[in-house]
């Protein structure tokens, strides 16, 4: 995840407030955690959480008070980012010339979007059980 600069501190504050795990499904999906913050609504006063993502292409604030409505978010990231990648594999698939894509590109491509679809559709599976 050293990659991705995934903040493994503000995971784990996380896991501390949602009391569910997911490092494992979602350490190779490229969806980055960079930050989590406690908001306070200076007119209500009512306190809830952000957390600061990324999918490689954005950046997303996820606003929640309880997991489910976190789960929710990061899974509607998940589906987006694995639609990308599976559009972008069957780009891939269409190469025939891989000497001028560059081999060693093509193959670093390759295999890191068949890992993100993996992990993804893992991932995916995992909210599935949780939300459930």
């Amino acid at each position: 995840m050293e990659l991705y600069d995934f903040n493994k501190d503000a995971y784990n504050k996380v896991v501390e407030l949602v009391k569910f795990r997911f490092y494992k499904q979602i350490k190779d999906t490229g969806i980055v955690f960079k930050e989590i913050l406690l908001s306070k609504n200076l007119v209500t006063k009512n306190e809830f959480y952000i957390l600061v993502c990324n999918d490689q292409e954005n950046n997303h604030y996820i606003r929640f008070k309880n997991s489910k409505v976190l789960f929710i978010r990061l899974k509607q990231i998940a589906e987006k980012r694995l639609n990308k990648l599976e559009l972008f594999e069957k780009k891939l698939l269409e190469i025939n010339d891989t000497e001028s894509y560059g081999e060693s590109r093509y193959f670093n491509d390759t295999e890191m979007t068949a890992i993100g679809i993996s992990t993804i559709k893992d991932l995916l599976n995992h909210f599935d059980n949780k939300l459930k």
